[in-house]
């Protein structure tokens, strides 16, 4: 997360009027990612304790919920004037495994968890590129209504405004879908029927793509 620059930005959101708030939020992301991938074990204690609200224990997994506004004090970012509080939760599958009189909870690392193989729907990513054409016609004739466009290249109008929508998609779900890690229910038919939120936030959420 903290080297995800789509994330970070998304995360700082309405808080940042320059564009240098998105620069340093990258950068002190990167930052935070390295003291945990390579730092002292007393600056990664430190970082996770400003970062982690709460760690859950279940008996298949570890859930460890992370606060917007600690993740953007610890990274020395401005506060969100919308107050946005909602925990975000890394759920981490874990095995029970008995070593002598000890029980202990061991997490897979990334070569140990198996993945699904990619399924790219040529359906789905031919929507996409559509939706993007589409905002390109919208972006080149500002003073013309989509009614108005939609009728001069002999379109549907609600189908014309949906791909307009379609086209705000956060980067990195365009990017899953492209190379088809899409969620197994999200196609062409239910992305075209779905009222999309502009928070790219409520997009992962709704689309359920991590």
């Amino acid at each position: 997360m903290l080297c995800d620059q789509a994330f970070l930005c998304d995360l700082v959101g309405g808080s940042a009027t320059q564009a240098d708030w998105f620069k340093r939020a990258i950068g002190e992301g990167d930052l935070a990612a390295a003291t945990l991938r390579s730092g002292s074990a007393q600056a990664k204690a430190a970082l996770l304790a400003a970062l982690v609200d709460r760690i859950a224990l279940r008996t298949d997994g570890i859930d460890i919920a992370l606060v917007p506004f600690r993740i953007l004090s610890t990274l020395g970012l401005p506060q969100r004037d919308d107050g946005m509080d909602e925990a975000l939760t890394i759920a981490l599958p874990a095995t029970k495994v008995r070593r002598g009189h000890q029980l202990r909870l061991v997490i897979p690392g990334p070569d140990n968890i198996r993945t699904l193989p990619a399924q790219r729907d040529e359906k789905l990513v031919a929507l996409i590129a559509d939706a993007y054409a589409a905002r390109q016609c919208i972006m080149a004739q500002p003073d013309r209504s989509i009614a108005n466009i939609a009728s001069s290249i002999g379109r549907c109008r609600t189908r014309l405004a949906k791909l307009v929508s379609l086209s705000c998609l956060a980067p990195d779900i365009v990017t899953a879908i492209i190379e088809g890690r899409q969620p197994s229910g999200c196609n062409a038919r239910t992305l075209l029927a779905l009222d999309l939120p502009l928070s790219w936030r409520e997009q992962r959420r709704v689309l359920d793509v991590s």
